[in-house]
């Protein structure tokens, strides 16, 4: 099964979108480019100390 989720990053002075594939980000925009790699918990708990706000706009499951 395949996991695909897009998610939004709200911070104080940009908003940001991430592509996660079964919990690891492939895709970012380019003020958090170095969170391809990622995964899922790493990129909450760093959003989280920075006081950042993350909120999933889409996940769809599919059959590999």
């Amino acid at each position: 099964m395949r996991i695909e989720i897009v998610a939004s990053i709200d911070a104080p002075h940009f908003n940001a979108g991430i592509v996660l594939r079964n919990d690891r980000v492939i895709e970012a925009a380019d003020v958090v480019r170095y969170m391809k790699g990622w995964t899922r918990y790493q990129v909450r708990e760093y959003c989280a100390r920075k006081g950042w706000h993350v909120s999933v706009v889409t996940r769809t499951e599919s059959a590999e």
